[in-house]
C-alpha cells in the first residue's frame, strides 16, 4: 500500500531510532504487565496474610517499575514524535520540490487548490499515521499478546471469556472501519473543493465586489461548507456510536469476568488477587484491542492521503533537462523559432500555427495581438514553461530541449503579466534573495534606476530596506511593476564575478508597461535601450507606443503571424496591426 510505501521510502536510513522506539516499547510493556501480578501477590501474601514487611517490599518494586514505565514511555513518545515530525518536514519538503518542477500542464492537471491541499492536509494525515504506529500499533499487539499469557498465568479457565469478549470487540471495530474508507475519501475531495472556493474568493475578491456577487460567492462557499460537515457529521456519529458500543462491551466483560471469578473464589479455585490481576489484564487485552481498531480506522483516512500524495511523487514533470545536455556556449546568443506550433490537450486547433522569428542579440523585437491571439503562449517557449507540438526553439543554433533547464533559465529573465513581489524589502526583491542581506546594493541602485523606480523608492523612510508585504500588496500598481522590471535588470546585468550568475542573453516583458503612465514608460524604454544593449529584447505590450520604435513587431491573429516588421513596413502591409494603431492613434500620431 502508499502509506507502507512512504513511510519505508522516508524512514530508511532511521532504522536505528526505529529499533530504539521497539526496544523502548517493550520494555514499557514488560514493566507494565507485571504490575497486575505484583498487586496481586500485596493482596494475598501481604494483605490477607497480614504480612506488612512484603507489602512494603512489594510496594517498592511497583514503585520501581512504574518509574521505570513512565521514563521508557516519555523516552519512546519523544524518539517516535521527532522521528514522525521529520518524517513530515522531509515528506513535505519533496512534494513542494516536486510540485516546483511541473510545468503548466503538469499543475492545471491537478488544480492549485488540491495541490496544496495535498502539500499540507494529506501529509498531516500520513504524518499522524506514522506517528501513531510508532505510539500504538508497536504497542498494542505486545500488550495484547503479553496480556493474555499473563490471564491465562492467573486462571485459564476463566481466560476463555477472551475467547467471546475478544472477537466481539473486534467484529465492531471492522465494521465501522468498513464504512469509514469511503466517507474519508469523500472527505479529503470536499476539502479539496472547500480550499478551492477560498483561493478563487481571496484571488478575485476585486472583482467578485466589482460586479456585486458577494452573495453569489457566499452561497457557493456555504453549500461546498455544508458538504463537508455532512460527511463530517457522518464520520462524527460512526465515532459516536463506536465508544459508547465499546463501554458497553467493557463493560459487560468486567461484569461477566466478576460473576464467573466470584464463583471460582467461593470453591477456592481462584485467590481474590487474581482477580484484580485478571482484571488489569483483561482491560489491556481490551485496550489492545481498541487501539488496533481506532488505528486502522485512522488508517483508510491515511490510505486515501498518501494515494493522492503518491499520484503527485508518480507524475513525471513534462518539461524536464536531458540527461546529457549541450552546452549552451558563451553569449549573448541569438533565440528563433522553426516553424513552431503551440497546441494543448483536447484543443480543437493550435494557439499557435507554424511561427517563425529570428532574435538577434541587442535588438528589441514587440509581439501585439488581439486577447487569446498566443501572445503569451510564444513567449513562455523561449524559458521552457512550455514545449511547442511542432517545431524547434531555438538557443543559438541548439534546440533548447537539449539544453539544462536550469541554465537555460538563468540565462533567460522572464517578467510575467502579474508583478509579483515576495516578502521581504526592496534590495532582496530586486536581487532575488530568500531572505534581506548581501544584496549588490550598487546593482540594486542601478537597476532601480532603469527602472524609473528610485524616485518614489528614495521617498520611502527605509529606502532599500523598506518593507514588502506579499504579493506588494502595499506598493501600487504601477510600483509593482517598475519593482519586478528592475528585478529582471539586476538579473540581467549578471555578475561578472560569479559564474552562477551569468548575464541574459534574452529579456522577455509579457505586458510589463501596462499600469505605468507614458511618460515613466517612455523614460523607461530609452534606459532599457540604453542599459542593456547586449540581450535581446522579447516585448509584448497591448500598447502600440510602447512598441513602435522596435526593431522587429510579430502581429499574431487567431494563431498565425498576420505580419513581421517595422512600424512602418505594417502599417502599410498588415491590416490587422493598421486596425490595432488607428483604434489608439490618430491618423497623424501613428504615421509620426
Amino acid at each position: 500500500m502508499n502509506v507502507i510505501r512512504i513511510a519505508r521510502e522516508y524512514l530508511a536510513g532511521h532504522w536505528g531510532a526505529v529499533a530504539a522506539i521497539v526496544a523502548l516499547q517493550l520494555a514499557q510493556i514488560i514493566f507494565n504487565l507485571f504490575l497486575p501480578s505484583l498487586n496481586a501477590s500485596i493482596i494475598d501474601d501481604g494483605i490477607l496474610k497480614a504480612d506488612i514487611p512484603r507489602i512494603w517490599q512489594l510496594g517498592a518494586a511497583m514503585l520501581a517499575l512504574t518509574a521505570a514505565q513512565m521514563a521508557t514511555n516519555i523516552a519512546a513518545v519523544f524518539v517516535s514524535s521527532k522521528l514522525s515530525l521529520d518524517f513530515g518536514r522531509r515528506l513535505r519538503r519533496d512534494i513542494f520540490h516536486h510540485v516546483q518542477a511541473f510545468s503548466e500542464t503538469d499543475r492545471h492537471r491537478f488544480g492549485a487548490a488540491t495541490l496544496i491541499t495535498r502539500t499540507t492536509n494529506d501529509t498531516n494525515q500520513v504524518q499522524t499515521v506514522v506517528m501513531m504506529t510508532f505510539t500504538v500499533i508497536i504497542m498494542a499487539p505486545i500488550m495484547g499478546i503479553g496480556g493474555v499469557i499473563m490471564a491465562i498465568q492467573q486462571d485459564a479457565k476463566l481466560s476463555l471469556l477472551l475467547l467471546v469478549i475478544v472477537p466481539l470487540l473486534a467484529i465492531l471495530i471492522v465494521s465501522v472501519m468498513r464504512r469509514l474508507g469511503p466517507l474519508h475519501q469523500t472527505q479529503q475531495k470536499r476539502i479539496d473543493r472547500v480550499s478551492a472556493l477560498l483561493r478563487e474568493a481571496l484571488t478575485g475578491v476585486r472583482v467578485i465586489r466589482a460586479f456585486n456577487q458577494q452573495d453569489a460567492e457566499r452561497e457557493k462557499f456555504a453549500q461546498a461548507n455544508a458538504n463537508l460537515r455532512a460527511v463530517w457529521v457522518k464520520i462524527g456519529t460512526l465515532w459516536a456510536l463506536l465508544m459508547p458500543a465499546t463501554s458497553l462491551i467493557i463493560g459487560l466483560s468486567s461484569v461477566a469476568v466478576v460473576w464467573f471469578a466470584g464463583h471460582r473464589i467461593d470453591a477456592g479455585h481462584m485467590q481474590v488477587g487474581a482477580l484484580t490481576a485478571f482484571i488489569s489484564y483483561l482491560m489491556m487485552i481490551l485496550g489492545a484491542v481498541m487501539m488496533t481498531g481506532m488505528m486502522m480506522m485512522m488508517f483508510p483516512r491515511a490510505a486515501v492521503s498518501a494515494t493522492r500524495l503518491q499520484e503527485v511523487r508518480d507524475t513525471r514533470p513534462s518539461i524536464v533537462s536531458p540527461e546529457s545536455p549541450a552546452p549552451m556556449g558563451a553569449g549573448p546568443l541569438p533565440f528563433g523559432l522553426d516553424n513552431v506550433t503551440i497546441r494543448f490537450d483536447d484543443a480543437e486547433k493550435p494557439v499557435l500555427a507554424n511561427l517563425n522569428l529570428r532574435l538577434e542579440p541587442g535588438t528589441t523585437t514587440a509581439v501585439v495581438g488581439s486577447t487569446g491571439s498566443g501572445k503569451s503562449s510564444l513567449i513562455r517557449l523561449f524559458p521552457r514553461i512550455i514545449d511547442p507540438a511542432e517545431g524547434i526553439v531555438r538557443a543559438g543554433a541548439t534546440d533548447v530541449r537539449a539544453l539544462d533547464l536550469h541554465e537555460l533559465r538563468r540565462r533567460v529573465v522572464y517578467i510575467p503579466q502579474t508583478a509579483y513581489l515576495f516578502t521581504g524589502t526592496i534590495a532582496s526583491n530586486v536581487a532575488a534573495q530568500v531572505r534581506p542581506g548581501g544584496e549588490d546594493r550598487e546593482r540594486v541602485r542601478r537597476a532601480l534606476d532603469i527602472a524609473q523606480a528610485s524616485e518614489f523608492v528614495d521617498a520611502l523612510a527605509d529606502g532599500l530596506d523598506a518593507k514588502v508585504e506579499a504579493g506588494g500588496k502595499n506598493f501600487s500598481g504601477g510600483q509593482r511593476q517598475r519593482l519586478a522590471i528592475a528585478r529582471a535588470v539586476y538579473r540581467a546585468f549578471g555578475n561578472p564575478d560569479n559564474p552562477a550568475e551569468p548575464a541574459a542573453d534574452l529579456v522577455i516583458f509579457d505586458d510589463s508597461f501596462s499600469a505605468l503612465d507614458f511618460a515613466t514608460d517612455a523614460a523607461l524604454r530609452a534606459a532599457l535601450a540604453r542599459e542593456l544593449k547586449g540581450p535581446a529584447l522579447l516585448v509584448v505590450a497591448s500598447r502600440v507606443a510602447t512598441i513602435r520604435d522596435a526593431d522587429a513587431i510579430v502581429v499574431l491573429d487567431r494563431g498565425t503571424a498576420a505580419g513581421i516588421g517595422t512600424h512602418g513596413e505594417l502599417m502599410e502591409t498588415c491590416p490587422t496591426y493598421r486596425e490595432i494603431v488607428e483604434s489608439q492613434l490618430t491618423a497623424e500620431e501613428a504615421t509620426a
